[in-house]
């Protein structure tokens, strides 16, 4: 088992294959927590306030019903836009 050796400022320096496997580069944010006694540093991905309402749990959960939709095949597939006009009129 490899160790990290924790310095006098409290620094750690991560393993490169740590680093590279979980594409931590230099800037890189990571949100500490203790889960079950243990130590957890988790690669934070940050995104622009315009783009954050599509990440709340409401879209994020239309999202995954949507791909679920995709993959039982509860679709409709039209051939023009009147077409689906058509369709969704009555």
């Amino acid at each position: 088992m490899k160790t990290i050796t924790v310095s006098a400022k409290g620094q750690i320096a991560l393993p490169k294959e740590i680093r590279d496997a979980l594409h931590i580069e230099v800037g890189s944010q990571l949100a500490p927590a203790i889960k079950n006694g243990k130590l957890v540093l988790e690669p934070v991905v940050t995104i622009p306030q315009s783009q954050a309402w599509i990440w709340n749990a409401k879209w994020s959960g239309k999202i995954s019903d949507s791909q679920e939709d995709i993959k039982k095949g509860r679709v409709h597939t039209f051939a023009s836009v009147e077409e689906m006009r058509k369709a969704f009129a009555d």
